[in-house]
Formats: C-alpha cells, structure tokens, sequence
C-alpha cells in the first residue's frame, strides 16, 4: 500500500499551476526511448559513469497500474536490474542517474547527480518551458502549487539508499507536512494535464459525468416537452427508467472503454401541480489500458413549471470515484439549475432549448490521507433537442426520431478539456396506441458521441420506461 501511495504521490505534483511565458521549449528527456512504450505509467532510466570508464545505459519500462512506480530511483532495485551487488555497484552508488516517469500525462524527473547521495524529485510541464531549473542539454520549467512553492523535493541521507528511504517513509506517511502538501497537489496535476483522470478534467471524469446529468436532452421525458407538443410527444409521467450504454473512444494516447448503467424515477409531490421529484442514479465503468475506475453519483431534482411549455430543474448531486489502479479516489458535490422551453409545431416535432448552470467541487477525503485536490468549477450547458414523431408503426407502436447537440464549457480552475461537444441521435419506440402509453417511450436506442481536444469516444445505448 506504502508503495501505490508512493507512486500516487509523485504523480501528483507533475503538472500543476506555472506562470511566467512558455515561448521556447523543451520536451521531457526521452530516456530509454520510453515514449515508444503505450503503458498507462512510463518510465525512462538512464545511467552514467564516464569517470569510471563505464558506458552510458538506459531502459524503459511500463506498467498498468500504479503500484510500486518509485522503486525505479531505489539503488537497491538499480543494483539488481543490473545483476550486481548493492555495495559494488558504482552505477547504484556513484554514478549519475537521471530518471523521468511519464504518470497518465503528468511527467517527474527524478534521480542522482554524480557521486551524491542526493535524490531529487522535480515535477515539470509536460511541454517545458523556458529555463528554470538547468539538467545537464535541457531546461525544464518546474511547476509550482497553489501557494506559489515549486513542486520540487530534495532528500539528503549519507549515502543513497538512506535518501532513498527518506523519500519512501514520506511518501508512505500521508500525515506529514511535504505528504499533505503533495497529496493537495495530486488532483490538480491531473486535472490540468491528464485526460484520463477519474476524478476530474474530462468529459468521462466523474466531474464531468455529473454536469453532463445535470442536463441531459438525450430523452424527452419532460414537462416542458410533454404540453408543447400537445400530448405529440414523450409524456413525462412517474416510470421507472433503466438503461444501459457501451462506449468506446480515445483520450490522447489512450484507448478507453466505458459501460454505464442508469436508475431513474419520478413522482408527482404536490396535489394538483404537474411538478415532479426526481431520482437520478448513474453508475459507471472503465478501462483505460486495463486500468480501471469505478463511478457513481446520486442525483435528486425538482422539476418546476413555469410555463404549460417552460421548466426549471434545480438539483443537487453527489458522487464518489474510486481507482486503485490509477492512484485516484474522491468524491464531489454538485449544485445545479436547468431550463427546458419547449417550442411546438415546428413541422410535427417539437423543438426544446435547453441551458442549465452548475456549480460543484471536489471534497475532503475521510481519514488522515486528505486526497482533496481542492478543484472548483462553473459548468455551463447549452444545447437543442429536436423530436419528430413518425409515421410508421412498429406492431401498433409509434416510434419517433430525436436528435439532440449540447455544449458545455466550464470556468474556475483549470481542467484537461475546459469544454466538449456533445451530440445525439435517438429512436424510440412508444407504447401501443389503446394505451395511456401511447406518448411515451418504453424503449430508446440510443446513438451519441463526444468530442473534445484529444478526446473522442462514441456510445451505443438503450432505455426502458416502466
């Protein structure tokens, strides 16, 4: 565990807050030609002697998951990758050992400067920028945290496996002051610079996940819809809604796979008024590179007529990720308001706007390991549904065709993807024509995708009204 924690820390503080102008830059070294690896987690050694007469190695390795990412700079796990003994290595001991982990996104350097005992951990721009901390051929400006201190750490024992222990019981104490420090840093890194983060940053983040609920026009099941449309289309009742979606997709370098699941329900609160209390339980899955992270929130929502054609939603939401592979565990709350205008007759179908603010932040972690990385964000979603009811039939069944765009954008700390694109392309299939459920849908098959900068992934669904 000391060790994932470990490995979880330095990713942390890759990519955080920096200031000053970027204009010249320089990538990350490429030790070990470790970029040609496609690992969730990379990392590149590189190991000088010349005063000894020894020649320069390198390698790269790769991994899945987290677990154990530190033990690349321990002298005692160099020794042994080069079948020597811990005592007379001089590569371990006295050499020069430069080190950079490419952590989903976020790159560290780390090693030991020739014949010190030093270990040095510095968190860099995965675009680098102009000179701020000087590595023997390259400059690599070092990132800063919120209080403006540089991400960069120093561990001084009286020989190497010392410093290195040093290092390791820091990390593995999430009590201490450079722990807390580098644990409040952890979010923020991969919010700015990963785009497969869990927690936060993208569009299949849990944050992300939740604003997307907060204002969903895949489905008519609205107030708004129902009167526009004069009964022509969905009828909002009080069903059960279960659904289900496959996705696939790409975040920069990596592959992702997605299955979600969804419980939804609504009742009538008030006598003599249409509107309606919501539930809204969305659960999730993924796999990036076989790591996988687990989502879920709950969602609770007052839908609100304000005209026979016009709603607001207001709805407050909470949901927890939790990721033993990717290092990511935490949780958010989410306040939010949505409007739904409804324009009838335009054809047969009915025309919906749709706008909804939100407002959500991550929260303190329980117990002495406080992974809050301390994000605030506004979301804004703005977007149009179109819904045209068809003429044919399926078995005494009307069907309609919606298609639907949505944008958000959000404002506040910085994020991978501060916007995306959303688009849908549904069928439904209504009750048969002798039924009160002739207006509403009992089965959508759904089509979408969302794009944004380095993020693209398509969704094939289906949902059920009861």
């Amino acid at each position: 565990m000391n060790k994932v924690l470990a490995g979880t820390l330095i990713a942390c503080l890759a990519s955080f807050a920096f200031s000053g102008n970027v204009a010249a830059q320089t990538a990350p070294p490429n030790y070990g030609n470790y970029q040609s690896l496609d690992g969730n987690f990379r990392i590149g050694i590189e190991l000088s002697a010349p005063l000894f007469g020894l020649p320069t190695r390198a390698a790269a390795f790769e991994q899945t998951t987290i677990n154990d990412i530190t033990r690349f700079v321990d002298p005692a796990e160099i020794a042994a990758y080069l079948n020597q003994p811990l005592s007379t290595s001089i590569y371990a001991q006295q050499g020069q050992v430069n080190g950079v982990f490419d952590l989903r996104g976020v790159p560290v350097l780390a090693g030991y400067a020739a014949n010190s005992p030093v270990l040095t951990v510095r968190f860099v721009n995965p675009v680098a920028a102009p000179a701020v901390i000087s590595i023997p051929g390259a400059t690599y400006l070092t990132l800063t945290d919120s209080a403006g201190q540089p991400c960069s750490f120093t561990y001084n024992g009286a020989n190497r496996s010392q410093s290195y222990a040093q290092f390791d019981a820091d990390t593995s104490d999430g009590n201490t002051a450079t722990a807390r420090r580098m644990l409040q840093c952890l979010g923020r890194a991969w919010a700015n610079f990963s785009p497969v983060d869990p927690l936060v940053g993208n569009p299949y983040s849990l944050q992300g996940t939740m604003v997307r609920a907060g204002l969903d026009l895949t489905s008519g099941d609205s107030l708004a819809e129902r009167s526009a449309a004069g009964n022509g289309a969905n009828s909002a009742g009080d069903s059960w809604v279960i659904g289900g979606a496959y996705a696939g997709g790409t975040a920069d370098r990596y592959d992702l796979t997605r299955i979600e699941a969804r419980i939804a329900k609504g009742w009538r609160v008030f006598a003599g008024s249409r509107a309606r209390l919501k539930l809204d339980l969305p659960f999730n899955f993924t796999r990036i590179k076989g790591a996988v992270a687990y989502t879920g929130q709950v969602g609770l929502a007052l839908e609100l007529p304000v005209k026979p054609n016009w709603s607001i939603e207001p709805r407050l939401s909470y949901g927890l990720v939790y990721s033993a592979d990717q290092g990511s565990v935490g949780h958010i709350a989410q306040g939010s308001i949505a409007s739904r205008y409804a324009i009838g007759h335009i054809g047969r179908g009915v025309l919906t706007i749709g706008n909804m603010v939100s407002y959500g932040g991550t929260l303190k972690t329980p117990g002495s390991l406080d992974l809050n990385p301390d994000i605030k964000n506004w979301g804004f979603r703005n977007g149009l549904a179109y819904e045209l009811p068809l003429k044919m039939r399926v078995s005494q069944h009307l069907m309609s065709v919606r298609a639907s765009y949505v944008y958000t954008t959000f404002a506040g700390d910085k994020l991978y993807n501060n916007n995306f694109h959303e688009a849908t392309l549904s069928l439904g299939v209504r009750g048969r024509e002798d039924t009160p459920k002739q207006f509403r849908d009992v089965v959508r098959l759904i089509f979408s995708t969302v794009q944004a900068h380095h993020f693209h992934t398509w969704t094939a669904g289906l949902g059920f009204h009861f």
